[in-house]
């Protein structure tokens, strides 16, 4: 058993540069994720909210809570993500995560519509026992018409600063993606800039929109649009398209897209779980929303 009069438990703490660091350090060590270039560059976000344990300048329990403007069936909203969740080996078994997590969903009460987070399968049972339920998550499916490629998409490359500050007006410019389900974060989707679509970032300028896409096996797959206006689909394909084009799948919601017939396939692997009583039903987690 550990000591946890040892322990002190800290939130809140971004204007702490030791602790800071402690923290970039912990996720590191738990989660292989280095935080360092989030911060570096100048994208960090005061909004992810900590709830830690330090044993002396040493984080290692850690709950993060990260509220997230939302767009709900048309109406503007809050939900909450938990994140960043984990504890050092040395002190697992004790309790420590389920006191962080309670603490911060505490303070959070009131602040929001919906509570969600992405689990490992192991991390299951537990989040059970927190009150919170799995549910399916989907994403959208089409078969696109063979198409013409048209010249234009030019892709932009995030350690270039020039292309990492248009990449960055463009984000915090721009428009909802979608009405029915879409989180609006730009620090956010700064950080999968630099860590998750580094190479799958492409400007179009005839449309004055970014899309982050990858194709591989005769799949195209589209992760974000930023723009101030949203193209239609019929508008963007022809910038994008090959003639290897099996299908187009699309990691939130079209419906602003204008795109028929659609698929909804399940994604298999991310594990949503969710409160009862999320406002989402078959929810499309837009992809560039996961902290």
């Amino acid at each position: 058993m550990i000591d946890k009069s040892k322990l002190e438990l800290r939130t809140s703490y971004w204007d702490d540069p030791q602790a800071k660091t402690a923290f970039i350090k912990f996720i590191l060590d738990i989660h292989g994720l280095d935080f360092s270039e989030w911060n570096e560059r100048g994208f960090w976000d005061p909004a992810f909210t900590p709830f830690s344990y330090f044993n002396g300048d040493r984080v290692v329990s850690s709950v993060c809570l990260y509220p997230q403007k939302a767009i709900i069936y048309g109406r503007e909203t809050t939900l909450l993500q938990v994140s960043s969740v984990g504890t050092h080996l040395a002190f697992r078994k004790q309790g420590l995560n389920r006191e962080l997590t309670e603490a911060g969903l505490g303070w959070a009460e009131g602040k929001h519509e919906g509570v969600f987070l992405f689990s490992d399968d192991e991390a299951i049972p537990y989040y059970e026992k927190q009150g919170l339920q799995s549910i399916e998550e989907f994403m959208h499916v089409i078969r696109p018409e063979p198409t013409p490629r048209r010249a234009g998409a030019v892709q932009l490359f995030p350690d270039d600063e020039t292309d990492l500050r248009r990449i960055q007006s463009l984000v915090e410019d721009r428009a909802a993606v979608s009405r029915e389900f879409f989180m609006f974060n730009p620090r956010l989707v700064m950080f999968h800039v630099l860590y998750f679509v580094r190479d799958a970032v492409f400007e179009i300028p005839d449309l004055d929109c970014l899309v982050f896409c990858r194709r591989k096996n005769g799949i195209l797959s589209i992760y974000d649009i930023i723009g101030t206006r949203i193209p239609l689909f019929e508008e963007l394909y022809p910038y994008l398209a090959d003639q290897s084009d099996k299908a187009v799948e699309f990691h939130f919601s079209t419906d602003l897209l204008d795109v028929a017939p659609v698929e909804k396939k399940a994604i298999i692997g991310n594990h949503p779980m969710v409160r009862p009583g999320f406002p989402v039903q078959d929810p499309i987690f837009p992809y560039t929303s996961r902290a």
